[in-house]
């Protein structure tokens, strides 16, 4: 599921049971006389970088099949593993959540601002965050607690309201189209 990000390999979320590994073949594959049937799905087992700042990180390896209290997901739950999908540019929220504390919420800026203006959803976001530019940065930084590049390296370009020039991500501050010749 979340092999197309970069940075994300199978092992980040099954330490140790990661492709290559004698204990994924052991699982992967039906050996006579051990583990006669194939064991899906592999164990997961969170290193603790990825607990979000409200607890451990968890998972649900029997009934809901997804992942809870995980930063990677700003402590929300994850969808199911085998039918669970989410649709970054349109679904920032399933990740990214108002009024929390998690790594990667937003709760600096003028967020709260626009969010009061024109709704919690996707379209508000992408009026100042670019899309594409998001796509490449989410999960470049597993190091981190957000697990994203910088949020300033999505203000502006196509679709946004904020052209080339009008944000400096050294401030913080920017000149949208939308604000006239104000500067926020």
């Amino acid at each position: 599921m979340h092999v197309a990000f970069n940075g994300v390999s199978c092992n980040s979320c099954h330490n140790g049971l990661g492709t290559g590994t004698l204990n994924h073949y052991n699982r992967a594959n039906a050996r006579p006389g051990e583990n006669a049937l194939r064991v899906p799905p592999g164990d997961v087992a969170f290193p603790a970088t990825y607990d979000a700042k409200t607890g451990a990180s968890s998972f649900d390896n029997s009934a809901a099949l997804n992942c809870s209290n995980v930063s990677c997901h700003g402590g929300q739950n994850s969808p199911n593993w085998q039918t669970g999908t989410i649709d970054v540019p349109n679904a920032c929220l399933s990740c990214h959540a108002s009024g929390t504390a998690q790594f990667n919420s937003f709760n600096s800026g003028r967020h709260s601002l626009h969010i009061g203006q024109f709704g919690l959803n996707a379209t508000t976001c992408r009026r100042c965050h670019n899309t594409t530019s998001l796509a490449v940065n989410h999960f470049t930084a597993l190091g981190t607690s957000a697990m994203e590049g910088p949020a300033s390296g999505t203000i502006g370009g196509t679709g946004t309201f904020i052209t080339a020039g009008n944000y400096n991500p050294a401030s913080g501050s920017c000149s949208p189209s939308c604000h006239g010749n104000e500067t926020w």
